[in-house]
């Protein structure tokens, strides 16, 4: 009887080992998938980068032969594509911990010089002295950034360097002796820096991290306990269990604490995201199943609006309404002295099945710093219309703040106008009449 029992137990434990390992085996492959896909696409974005810096050299170098600003201006919009497609490129690397911030700047720089010289100018005047000895100095730092990242791509290609170890590196604020990823990107950093302290303060400004500079936050510090407490009171659920609460990590543009809670209603988790100081609450996203549809488009948009004024968010106003399945999309956004602030919204998603809202972000309205734009235009109304085209019948006009291409909050009249059956919104500048943007409506 004693040896049968021993041999059905030994027989469990061995079922339970190759069950152990056959679970760590599978683990083990899953992990291993996740880092080729990771690795895969570094050096995917490494390699695009050194193209992309590599054929805006190139293009920097052809707009030094042209004279005329016609003839000088496809090539400098190619220009600007290039530096947009490369900064896109370079923040897909693991590099927030990693001081490469300057080469972004200086993607910023050529954006700037080649959008305001090729894209936004009007005219065939030539380059004035000042632009040409710009558009030299970009060209001949582009050439020293683009020898730093062949160099890189050839000791990546040569020794068969993951940028998983890079990512790892910097993680772990130990950078390996033999690290030639993270050394040579650092050498690439300081030949940009070279360039960007060169600037003068005409010059235009680093729009590249006009995000980062948040607007400050009022308000005391939180600790975890208190921010899990002012999350469960901002979202109505005190009872809900707290699953996990951290902080963000160096890279993060603003200090805040990510949490994660249980409903205790529909077991079903809450994230979101809540500032250290002042516990203002940036996301949050409530994952239940959203079930039939059994409340109107315009029902949602009033639970909307009451969510908001239930939060201190008063006098927002709805500028954009999508849907999404069974989920309403609403973008609402600030209003000061009845002109809408674009940068400064609000998106909220509302279950079409009880009016819940799911999902909720007001990172740009807590951070974009718009305080400084003018609220008072230069232009006046009529002469704004004057810069359309006749053919347009306008339909409404407002003034609103925009963030154009170049992440400038500027101030704008904002034309919805109508052409045959199409329907056209256009911002232009209310200080010189520049435009800003066009677009087609689509219902």
């Amino acid at each position: 009887m004693k040896r049968s029992y021993w041999i059905i137990l030994c027989s469990i434990l061995a079922a339970l080992m190759v069950g152990l390992g056959i679970w760590a085996n599978q683990e083990h492959r899953a992990r291993e998938a996740v880092m080729i896909q990771a690795e895969n696409h570094y050096q995917q974005a490494f390699h695009e980068l050194a193209y992309y810096v590599d054929s805006l050299e190139e293009s920097l170098g052809t707009s030094l032969a042209m004279h005329s600003r016609e003839s000088m201006r496809p090539q400098l919009v190619e220009t600007w594509r290039l530096s947009a497609l490369a900064h896109g490129a370079a923040n897909e690397l693991p590099l927030t911990l990693l001081p490469f911030n300057r080469t972004n700047e200086f993607l910023a720089h050529v954006g700037d010089f080649t959008y305001n010289s090729g894209v936004k100018t009007t005219g065939n005047r030539p380059l004035s002295d000042k632009e040409y000895r710009s558009l030299q100095k970009l060209y001949k730092e582009s050439m020293s950034i683009r020898d730093g990242l062949r160099d890189v791509q050839s000791k990546v290609m040569a020794h068969h360097l993951r940028w998983m170890d890079v990512e790892q590196a910097l993680q772990q604020k130990r950078q390996n002796q033999d690290n030639q990823v993270i050394d040579g990107l650092k050498r690439v950093n300081v030949q940009a820096t070279d360039y960007t302290q060169s600037f003068s303060p005409e010059n235009p400004r680093n729009t590249v991290f006009e995000k980062q500079k948040l607007k400050p936050l009022e308000g005391s510090v939180l600790s975890p306990d208190q921010a899990a407490t002012g999350i469960k009171k901002w979202l109505g659920v005190p009872k809900a269990k707290i699953r996990q609460i951290r902080k963000t990590g160096k890279g993060s543009s603003t200090s805040a604490y990510e949490i994660t809670l249980i409903n205790n209603r529909t077991k079903k988790p809450i994230h979101a995201s809540i500032t250290r100081k002042g516990g203002h609450v940036i996301w949050f996203m409530n994952n239940r199943p959203v079930g039939a549809q059994k409340i109107s488009f315009y029902e949602a948009t009033k639970k909307a609006k009451r969510f908001l004024d239930q939060h201190r968010l008063p006098g927002m106003e709805l500028v954009k309404k999508d849907q999404f399945d069974k989920v309403a999309v609403l973008t609402f956004v600030e209003k000061r002295k009845n002109i809408r602030v674009y940068p400064s919204s609000i998106r909220l998603q509302v279950a079409l099945d009880n009016g819940e809202v799911v999902a909720f972000d007001e990172s740009d309205y807590l951070f974009n710093k718009c305080d400084r734009v003018p609220l008072i235009p230069k232009m006046s109304e009529q002469s704004a219309r004057r810069q359309l085209n006749p053919d347009l019948r306008i339909q409404e006009t407002h003034l609103a703040v925009f963030q154009n291409p170049l992440l400038k909050n500027v101030l704008c009249y904002e034309f919805f106008a109508t052409k045959g059956h199409d329907t056209y919104r256009v911002l232009l500048n209310a200080e010189n009449g520049d435009q800003e943007k066009v677009e087609l409506l689509r219902d």
